[in-house]
């Protein structure tokens, strides 16, 4: 039958051929992407999970992965490695091209201690704003629009540290980190932590600023408050009640049960991790929310409070309410460092104007003058609240420091980081420079005035950033970014400053949340051999998933938006000084009152 259609039916035979062709390539290249986009998807369930490689070798998965498409073949585990690298490296390229133009930065640092691994794990996290104040960025969460302050925020790695936790290993970590996304060292301009020794004197040795953690530093205030004899009494009963719920299944159900019925909403009281910030309060909130189930059940009434227990607590979480509230606007990544100081002045402000004759308020007071002075006399913090429009030159604010003196440091800044801006377009060369040989007290003296004597360019900019503030000060929850990018071209001194001192947030809150994950990983018995590398690569195959997600959302909210009708925005660049939502963000041309 061959023979004969070959010999006689030529034309037929070949055509049948490229058809059978064409099938089983376009049949290849389904299954080939099939099989890319099923590896991609493992490869993100395994970086954002703690399941062990060795899973895919489980026979009942493997089987599941039969069932769907009998042509697929599960990736091994050394192959899944392999692919982690090849991503890591990928992440590495992507975050290279966001950072090769900063100017400026500040780092988040911190370090985890395995207690029982003998482990020290060091990561790092790197904040910066561009030249084009191109950091709001509209996310959707629930089918909802809102806008996401966040400054370019960005992982670069985890890294076991080599030796003991010393400054000299600690800068020679991060060092070796910005190297490889091709940061330049100067261009570190501080960072923000915790208390840490080790880390302050890394800051300190480099010549760095260095910013207290926000979170922290309030939360040491709550931590001094809890160990006062009453309130540390009280709270160990509820401390009592949260232990014997997290102990027994049994009891914890009923509780559920019980505030369920009596819809009681909120967190059940069972324990905080220690390391969490203000977790004495909120355990103490979630304790008198669910109150009522305590006393409804009969194996619960040991953890009752008399009356003047209750008092003592209800008081304590009054007074220590607005601290929570603070350390929870500071945990967000979407706040800046310019907030810490207006937020200690509210704290100053309520404790002081409270009754002065109770122990905890007396304590609450002392505590939070000595953290607000403390702040007062950082540079880059006070800097930074001059380069918030919505709290610059603002009464209350600054409580020893006059506005004059943040002037003048401004300015200092200003002369000494100033741009070198390149020749003109002509091309034509400056003329050459007389050469000064004259080395006399006279020469020197002019010079030493000269470079002392500020631009009036930058005493233009102060002038007039002043009479602007004055007239029409942005909202609270306007983002200062958007103020210095709409008035960019007016004040191109202050504004580098803006971009500087701006990209800090409040805390270090985001490392703290990557090590209750890495926490989780190390701990695990199942994860008990996975090296640092491994580890490192986890996170930044799932970075790099959440960088895609990101993109992917907001390529399909412009392809949404391209298709609507657009107007003429008159008035944008003023307009743009506050945040709205984009369901009326054509409504109107004219900024809402002030």
């Amino acid at each position: 039958m061959i023979t004969h259609l070959r010999s006689d039916h030529p034309d037929d035979l070949r055509k049948a051929e490229n058809e059978r062709k064409g099938k089983n390539g376009a049949k290849n290249e389904k299954n080939s992407r099939y099989d890319n986009d099923a590896n991609s998807n493992l490869i993100m369930a395994l970086s954002t999970s703690n399941v062990p490689f060795r899973f895919v070798k489980n026979e009942y998965f493997k089987k599941f992965c039969l069932l769907l498409n009998p042509d697929h073949i599960v990736m091994s585990p050394d192959a899944i490695r392999r692919k982690l690298a090849e991503n890591s490296n990928k992440y590495i390229l992507e975050i290279s091209k966001k950072v090769g133009d900063l100017e400026k930065c500040f780092i988040a640092c911190d370090g985890w201690d395995g207690r029982y691994e003998n482990v020290s794990l060091y990561a790092l996290f790197v904040y910066f704003v561009d030249k084009d104040f191109c950091k709001q960025k509209l996310v959707w969460f629930d089918k909802e629009v809102t806008w996401n302050k966040n400054r370019n925020l960005q992982f670069l790695g985890i890294q076991k540290l080599d030796g003991k936790s010393t400054a000299e290993n600690i800068g020679n970590l991060i060092s070796k980190l910005i190297r490889l996304y091709g940061i330049d060292f100067c261009k570190i301009m501080g960072g923000i932590t915790d208390a840490a020794s080790n880390l302050k004197s890394f800051l300190n040795r480099n010549d760095l600023y260095h910013i207290h953690c926000a979170a922290h530093s309030i939360s040491l205030i709550l931590e001094e408050a809890s160990a006062i004899p009453k309130v540390a009494q009280v709270l160990a009963k509820v401390n009592r009640l949260a232990a014997h719920l997290s102990r027994s299944k049994t009891d914890r159900k009923k509780f559920r049960d019980r505030s369920a019925a009596l819809k009681t909403k909120g967190r059940i009281p069972l324990p905080f991790s220690v390391t969490r910030w203000a977790g004495c309060v909120m355990l103490a909130v979630a304790y008198l929310e669910h109150y009522q189930s305590i006393s409804a059940l009969d194996a619960f009434q040991q953890f009752l409070l008399d009356d003047n227990e209750k008092k003592v607590l209800n008081h304590f979480i009054e007074m220590t309410t607005p601290f929570l509230e603070a350390i929870h606007n500071a945990e967000s990544d979407a706040t800046y460092c310019s907030e810490i100081v207006p937020q200690y002045a509210s704290l100053y402000e309520f404790v002081s104007g409270q009754n002065q004759k109770t122990r905890l308020v007396k304590l609450l007071t002392s505590e939070t003058l000595k953290r607000y002075s403390k702040y007062l006399t950082n540079d880059v913090a006070l800097l930074a609240v001059y380069c918030d429009p919505r709290f610059a030159y603002l009464d209350g604010v600054l409580m020893t420091v006059d506005w004059e003196d943040i002037e003048r440091n401004a300015v200092n800044y200003c002369e000494s980081s100033r741009e070198v801006r390149p020749a003109d377009a002509t091309g034509t060369e400056p003329p050459a420079k007389k050469s000064n040989n004259q080395n006399t007290f006279f020469s020197r003296f002019l010079e030493s005035k000269r470079q002392s004597q500020p631009t009036e360019s930058v005493r233009t900019e102060i002038v007039n950033y002043e009479a602007i503030i004055m007239a029409g000060r942005p909202s609270p929850s306007s983002c200062p970014l958007l103020f210095w990018k709409s008035n960019g071209a007016r004040f191109p001194q202050l504004s580098r400053l803006a971009r500087h001192v701006l990209c800090s947030p409040q805390s270090s809150a985001q490392v703290e949340r990557l090590f209750s994950r890495c926490g989780e990983l190390v701990s695990s018995s199942r994860r008990n051999r996975l090296s640092t590398k491994t580890m490192n690569d986890l996170l930044l195959n799932a970075s790099l998933g959440a960088l895609k997600k990101l993109s992917e959302e907001v390529r399909d909210k412009e392809e949404s938006e391209s298709d609507e009708d657009s107007d003429d925005d008159i008035g944008e660049d003023v307009y743009s000084m506050w945040p709205r939502n984009a369901t009326n963000r054509r409504s109107s041309s004219a900024p809402p009152s002030l």
